[in-house]
């Protein structure tokens, strides 16, 4: 078993996109999620799910991230297993950027 920490980044839009998906004969450990607004004039909600494949499940909805402020979405780790996805949006282009800190186990 090799375990590879990785890191992804995705300039969030106003409709959901699949930010990471779990690789074939791995198991991924989200470490971490962060949303940082980089819009210096309004608040932003945010919404993360994760997908089994099946059904969306809501890590957040609408929550407001403040202006120039950074918001840990992630409580915890969340175990992603090959194929599941997380995906992320905000009302407007551009003005979120979103970190994850996966590790992945093959």
């Amino acid at each position: 078993m090799a375990n590879t920490f990785k890191v992804y980044r995705a300039a969030l839009s106003g409709s959901a996109g699949v930010v990471y998906t779990a690789p074939s004969a791995t198991t991924a450990v989200v470490l971490m999620i962060q949303a940082a607004n980089v819009d210096n004039t309004v608040a932003v909600p945010v919404t993360s799910t994760w997908n089994d494949g099946t059904n969306d499940t809501h890590l957040v909805k609408d929550l407001d991230i403040p202006t120039r402020s950074a918001v840990n979405i992630l409580s915890g780790k969340l175990v992603l297993e090959a194929g599941y996805t997380l995906s992320a949006n905000s009302d407007g282009a551009n003005q979120v950027e979103l970190t994850v800190s996966v590790l992945e186990i093959t």
